[in-house]
């Protein structure tokens, strides 16, 4: 298997994470080229995916304009989530017919990357659990939304370290009613390292999908200047 290429866009906007997302999704798709790993934190926005409502959004806009919210549709599977700084996300763009053919093995092949990262800090997801992502003692701390497109996936999962969880309760978190929300600091009661944490998941990445060992590209590789000019 070829190695696994990582972007470290470090803090970097929704909008643009997007866009360099679909430049290699158009790339993957003409030369079904080596797959992509982009690691980022995003500044405060609530996203929508294919199945959401605004009518989850349960602030009004004088308290989304007063916190400088930002709100967008986005073609991934799933209802509303956050966003924020403190929280890493990461956007695989894997060629599935190089690994296996099905979305749902796929889907499940994330949660173990997230089950196996958290493990990490000597904690245990939730084994029984009615909803993708992570669970730990009952609170999701992980989440996964992804989109494919002739066997390529963009979008990804996000794991909450050191997130502010207040702005999780302006929305109905994933469209559930009731679903409590938590990060690996308030778990562990410490601040966490992104650093390591992104290393821990770049590992785990590996690991699951079968990469030999990751190729790392950082904000100012050429690739990153090619997409966003």
């Amino acid at each position: 298997m070829a190695p696994l290429n990582v972007i470290d866009l470090n803090i970097f906007s929704y909008e643009e994470t997007y866009f360099l997302q679909k430049k290699i999704l158009t790339s993957k798709k003409k030369f079904r080229g080596e797959d992509y790993i982009i690691l980022v934190e995003h500044p405060n926005i609530f996203t929508i995916g294919r199945s959401g409502s605004k009518d989850n959004i349960l602030v009004d806009i004088e308290q989304l304009n007063a916190n400088k919210l930002k709100i967008i549709e986005v073609d991934r599977g799933g209802d509303i989530t956050f966003h924020g700084i403190g929280q890493l996300v990461a956007y695989p763009i894997f060629d599935l017919t190089r690994h296996i053919k099905d979305i749902r093995i796929f889907i499940k092949n994330l949660e173990r990357v997230l089950a196996l990262t958290i493990c990490e800090y000597d904690l245990e997801p939730d084994k029984e659990k009615e909803y993708t992502g992570l669970w730990v003692n009952g609170y999701k701390i992980g989440f996964i939304g992804i989109g494919v497109s002739q066997w390529i996936t963009y979008h990804g999962v996000s794991i909450n370290a050191n997130v502010d969880l207040k702005y999780f309760s302006m929305i109905r978190p994933c469209g559930i009613d009731n679903l409590q929300v938590s990060s690996l600091q308030e778990i562990l009661n410490r601040e966490v390292d992104i650093n390591l944490l992104k290393n821990i998941i770049i590992e785990k990445y590996c690991e699951v999908f079968g990469f030999e060992r990751p190729y790392r590209y950082d904000e100012d590789a050429f690739l990153v200047k090619k997409a966003t000019s």
